[in-house]
């Protein structure tokens, strides 16, 4: 792939396509598995947060290789937000 000049616009559409894809996707599999374990409104906003990420990613990629290392780093932060979340809430900073 070059720098993309000579790209008809359905090249570039399917490039862009791609690399959201390849943005989201990761995040998304993280979605399937909290829907799957019965958490509906963690997989709803970790949804959210992987598309609207995913679309950043997808923009500012180069190469559909560089938006899947995105997306990964993207599943890995969302992942640990929600270990810290967690443990925020299982930790109360006051006594009861």
């Amino acid at each position: 792939m070059a720098d993309g000049l000579l790209l008809t616009g359905k090249e570039r559409a399917r490039i862009f396509w791609l690399k959201l894809a390849a943005g989201a996707s990761p995040s998304l599999v993280l979605v399937a598995v909290a829907a799957a374990i019965g958490a509906r409104a963690v997989a709803y906003s970790i949804a959210v947060f992987a598309v609207l990420i995913g679309f950043v990613i997808a923009t500012t990629a180069r190469k559909p290789r560089g938006a899947l290392k995105g997306g990964i780093g993207l599943l890995v932060a969302l992942l640990v937000f929600q270990i810290v979340v967690h443990w925020f809430f299982t930790h109360p900073i006051q006594k009861s």
